[in-house]
Order: C-alpha cells, then structure tokens, then sequence
C-alpha cells in the first residue's frame, strides 16, 4: 500500500506521516529516507527535531541518508516494514540537481518513471510506504525553465502516486484532511 501526504511547508505533514508509519508498522521496522541533507543551521535543527521525535521508538527506526542505495533498501524490507520517505520534494531537488546546476534536464522524465517504478517496488515488498511531499503551483508558474521542470515532473509523480495509493491527505495547519481513501488507524 502507498500512502501519499502532501502540504505546504511546516503544515505539520512529517509528523503526521511519522505516527501513520509507526501505526502501520505495529510489529515491523520503519525504513526512513531522510532526504533533506543538513546543509544549514535551521535544516540542522529541522533534523534535530525529526530525531527527538523518533528517539521513543528508535530502535524499530532503519535511517537511509539521500544519497542511498535503493537496491539495497529493497533487498532490506520484510514484509511486515513500512518505508518512510520524507520528502520527496527535496530528494526529487537532489536527483535533478548540484548546485544550481541541472544534472538530468533532458532525462528528467525518465528519472521521475525510475522514482516512481522504486516507490511501487518497495509498496510491493512491505506492509506500506509513506510517502510525504509539498504541495507546488499555489505561489504561481515560476519564470525559469529548470525549476518548472522539476515543478511539472513533481507535479506528475504526484499525480501517479496519489493514483496508486490507498490513502492521500493533504496537511493544514497541523490538520489532516484525507482525500483519498480511508486514513490508516
């Protein structure tokens, strides 16, 4: 089962994501892909704050840092494991780019069917995977062509995992509002 959480940033959507994985995972680990690197003070303490929140359960939590072995993360998952990616926004912003430079302009399709092929490889290895990510377009169409690549590609993976999974919310102000299935319990 796929699980898909969108929001805006700090709408509350990973917390929320984390205590649907521990629900889902009653018995079996959590794999966590934690995606954002810590490149500055504030996403240290974002990380920080991650890790606290983990720390009551860390021994069922499995931490795979962006970047990582996907091959290795599908061989791991029992089928009784939930896998938590949060966020797909920033590992998406890792596979396209270095810098401000783009590493995969033209193949940036292909790379969002290769993500996605992942994410529904490692739904059918395990109990469920959790999949959070921000919500795009509300600040409008940005005038650069790189950014509304990974903007559009974004979108559409959105779009495919929404399509494959049980449930989908979106996360306001700390509020969940499920659009999509029923929300696990």
């Amino acid at each position: 089962m796929i699980v898909f959480v969108s929001g805006a940033v700090r709408s509350g959507k990973s917390e929320i994501a984390e205590a649907c994985a521990i629900r889902l995972a009653s018995v079996g680990r959590i794999h966590y892909i934690a995606a954002a690197p810590a490149d500055d003070e504030e996403m240290a303490g974002r990380i920080r704050r991650h890790q606290e929140r983990r720390a009551a359960t860390a021994a069922r939590w499995v931490v795979w840092e962006v970047p990582f072995s996907s091959r290795g993360l599908a061989a791991s998952l029992r089928a009784d494991d939930v896998v938590l990616l949060d966020c797909l926004t920033t590992w998406w912003a890792a596979e396209l780019f270095v810098g401000d430079d783009w590493k995969m302009m033209k193949t940036a399709d292909e790379a969002a069917r290769r993500l996605l092929d992942e994410v529904r490889a490692w739904a059918g290895r395990c109990r469920a995977v959790v999949v959070v990510s921000n919500e795009l377009f509300s600040g409008g169409v940005p005038d650069d062509e790189g950014t509304f690549r990974y903007m559009k590609t974004l979108g559409w993976l959105h779009q495919q995992l929404v399509a494959a999974a049980g449930a989908a919310a979106v996360v306001e102000c700390g509020l969940l509002r499920v659009k999509k299935g029923r929300w696990p319990q």
